[in-house]
């Protein structure tokens, strides 16, 4: 029964048990948590284990049996049905023309000269010791650099034990979550947000409170009025260049945010993980603002550098330092000790330096022409606005309107994009959807841009008893 473990289900909550029960069970095929054919629990041990009454998981099984997620044998068991959804991805990926979903580096971009060279240099100097396990807060050179190159250029201070390196910014978010949440506790995020960071808080069964983001950050409004209802343990923000938004936050409401932090007794986990990617100004994060020691700051180098890399690192408050570094432990002892030493080579030569500029160049030119390609053809009921950096752009389609069908229809013409409800705390109707320009060439933006602007001018004119919804085994990357 421990992969139901991070099963949450809201007894409070307007949506009925099964429907939220049919979410969840979703949520744990599509993560691969439920294999292709694994036996599913009995009913009644199910529901005794969820502490619900066994029509609700009739009910939510009798969904997912009607939907093709599970299939019943009799005198066998009920089991999740194979989707070939690798299959069925591939097939799709080959009729994209124009791919405006993926969040990730193409791979023509990656430093792998660099780090070849990097590699190499570590196995020539340390053989196999290279492959030793390493100390669970991180490798003390590469904490150093990091310290000295990364973190003083953006203006924090910090003492290098104050630094853990993690496998990736999704490991760094769990072991923050660790540290700090106990059953039920509150956390507020950011909505629209980033959904591994949802999954994180529901996987300590924590308490999930939605705050919307504005143009230039969190609604220090309604977040004052949820501040005085119940504070929570821990807020989760972006305050660069947000996921899946692109919103940064003013300098205003940084120090309003550190300000309510102190007085309501909460921390703040600020997920930096594109702030390099600036072509306006450089953004200075929250951390640096951080005189109380309110922050976890937590950057990754998966979106900059490679996604297979599953390197970051957390800056920790002081009081803090011991538990985040057992945390670590007990997730996976250390990180790659190699990729580790690599890392170091190729920020103490400069690589680093040199591969953000040159990206971010690239990047630049992208953002730019795809400003320039929205505000020639979209039509004038699509709202959006121009981020300072990163690789995203919101669009908001007219309300009432649902960017998830528009993706259906989008995708078998061969343009994609990412629906907006994949970045909420329940997947329900939502108008916006989110842009990517990390994998998009400069020359296919125009032409992407044209027509997913004719889809959409098709879509919003369309009379509304037309428009269905249509389910879909399209995976959908974040």
């Amino acid at each position: 029964m421990e992969k139901f473990v991070s099963i949450h289900l809201n007894k409070e909550s307007k949506k009925p048990l099964y429907l939220q029960l049919h979410q969840e069970i979703v949520r744990l095929i599509d993560e691969g948590i439920l294999e292709n054919g694994e036996k599913l629990p009995p009913i009644r041990k199910l529901s005794k284990f969820l502490k619900v009454n066994p029509i609700t998981v009739v009910s939510a099984y009798k969904l997912l049996e009607e939907e093709n997620y599970i299939r019943t044998r009799v005198g066998s068991g009920t089991y999740v049905v194979p989707r070939k959804l690798e299959a069925e991805t591939e097939s799709v990926s080959q009729n994209i023309r124009y791919n405006f979903a993926s969040a990730s580096l193409s791979p023509d971009l990656f430093p792998t000269e660099e780090f070849k060279s990097a590699i190499v240099k570590v196995l020539d100097e340390e053989k196999g010791y290279a492959f030793d396990y390493g100390e669970s807060e991180g490798y003390r050179p590469l904490r150093d650099a990091i310290n000295r190159i990364i973190l003083t250029s953006s203006g924090i201070k910090v003492d290098v034990e104050d630094i853990y390196i993690v496998s990736g910014g999704q490991q760094g978010i769990e072991i923050v979550a660790k540290t700090l949440l106990d059953y039920q506790d509150t956390v507020y995020i950011e909505s629209p947000t980033y959904p591994g960071a949802i999954s994180a808080f529901r996987s300590r069964s924590a308490r999930i409170v939605e705050i919307p983001i504005k143009e230039d950050g969190i609604d220090i409004d309604d977040l004052k009025l949820k501040l005085k209802l119940k504070p929570p343990k821990l807020l989760y923000i972006m305050s660069s260049f947000q996921n899946p938004t692109g919103y940064s936050y003013s300098e205003n409401k940084k120090e309003e945010l550190l300000n309510l932090a102190e007085r309501f007794d909460f921390y703040i986990l600020e997920d930096d993980h594109l702030s390099e990617l600036y072509y306006l100004e450089r953004v200075q994060p929250l951390k640096a603002l951080d005189k109380t020691e309110r922050v976890f700051y937590l950057r990754s180098f998966s979106k900059i550098l490679m996604p297979g890399l599953r390197l970051g690192f957390i800056v920790s408050p002081k009081e803090y330092r011991n538990r985040i570094s057992e945390a670590k432990y007990f997730s996976d002892i250390s990180s790659s000790s190699l990729i580790q030493k690599a890392l170091n080579i190729i920020l103490t030569r400069g690589e680093f330096d040199a591969h953000i500029a040159r990206i971010r160049n690239i990047f630049s030119r992208r953002w730019k022409l795809m400003f320039e390609s929205l505000n020639r053809y979209m039509p004038e009921e699509i709202s959006y606005t121009l981020p300072k950096g990163g690789l995203y752009i919101w669009l908001n389609l007219p309300k009432g309107f649902n960017s998830r069908e528009l993706y259906y229809r989008a995708i078998e013409r061969g343009v994609t994009f990412v629906p907006g409800d994949i970045f909420l705390l329940e997947s329900h109707h939502s108008e916006g959807l989110r842009l990517s320009f990390a994998q998009i060439p400069e020359e296919e933006i125009k032409e992407g841009i044209k027509e997913l602007a004719e889809y959409i001018r098709e879509f919003i004119l369309e009379p509304r008893h037309k428009r269905i919804i249509r389910e879909s085994d399209y995976r959908i990357l974040v």
